[in-house]
């Protein structure tokens, strides 16, 4: 038999969101930071996460909180989509529309790296260091992270950055990682994928994705939901897809990066027997509870 993780993505997808439904089931935030320090990025970040509810249900939030004079908003994933930047992630799934290449999330998950609003909120930063692709490929490699995590989180980069540089014309390698997006992405992709590893998954489902609505701030103006990094990243893997009746930025650059890359198939839950349900908490309040629920078991 083997063991399984199902995606359950009934408000959407962010990254902070994954981050947060893993420690939920029980990853350890020691662990996590232990590891991502090998990255490079120690002194850049701290982790933390809390109970919050959402309709009365609680689930596990996770912020990323950027240290010095990195004043992120991890709650409102600005997406600055600046041309070939990537969101900077900062994911807010607190729907909160900025996105500030640190990708605005409608999600409320507010990345502590005070992403507001879910645009997924992260806001603009002023910082002009960036990150490249080969940058970030360096980091990963060299950092000694377990196999599984390594190639997970490589794999996961360069489908953002593909789809990044096809909405932009550039080549993957020219896309820009803000600095503090990239942090917030780092964190976020390769978190997950440490955590998925930790569990010992070896296969990976997810759930029908929901489209989200409106618009969305972006560096050069509005950007109609799905953002179209998002929207490259669901036509590469020909997801399904379907409208859950919220007009949101529902699922962020990083978290469609992640399922669409890690993902064996998108669709019901597929046979299995279930262990553990991980929650991981968005930021913000929506109709239904702003959660992502991520099932454990084997198939």
């Amino acid at each position: 038999m083997a063991k399984v993780a199902y995606f359950d993505c009934p408000t959407g997808i962010a990254g902070d969101m994954c981050l947060g439904a893993l420690v939920d089931i029980g990853l350890p935030l020691d662990y996590l930071v232990t590891h991502l320090d090998r990255l490079g990025i120690k002194g850049e970040y701290s982790l933390r996460a809390e109970p919050m509810q959402h309709n009365g249900q609680q689930a596990t939030k996770v912020h990323v909180d950027l240290l010095h004079d990195h004043e992120h908003s991890h709650e409102t994933q600005s997406h600055s989509h600046s041309h070939g930047e990537t969101h900077s992630h900062s994911e807010a799934h607190s729907h909160s529309e900025t996105h500030s290449h640190s990708e605005v999330h409608s999600h409320s998950h507010s990345h502590s790296h005070s992403h507001e609003p879910h645009s997924h909120g992260h806001e603009p930063h002023s910082h002009s260091h960036t990150r490249h692709l080969p940058e970030i490929e360096q980091m990963i490699m060299g950092a000694a992270l377990p196999d599984r995590a390594s190639d997970w989180s490589l794999a996961v980069f360069r489908s953002l950055a593909k789809a990044e540089g096809a909405v932009h014309g550039i080549a993957p390698e020219q896309v820009h990682f803000h600095e503090v997006g990239a942090i917030d992405a780092i964190v976020d992709i390769v978190g997950t994928c440490l955590g998925l590893e930790w569990l010992g998954i070896e296969r990976i489902y997810c759930g029908p994705l929901p489209t989200g609505g409106g618009t969305v701030w972006a560096q050069h103006g509005r950007l109609p939901v799905p953002v179209p990094a998002v929207l490259k990243l669901l036509e590469m893997r020909q997801v399904q897809l379907y409208h859950n009746g919220i007009d949101r930025e529902l699922v962020t650059p990083t978290g469609a990066a992640i399922v669409t890359t890690l993902a064996h198939h998108f669709g019901p839950t597929p046979a299995m027997t279930l262990e553990k349900i991980g929650l991981g908490a968005g930021t913000i309040s929506l109709p239904i509870p702003n959660i992502l629920r991520l099932w454990i078991g084997h198939d």
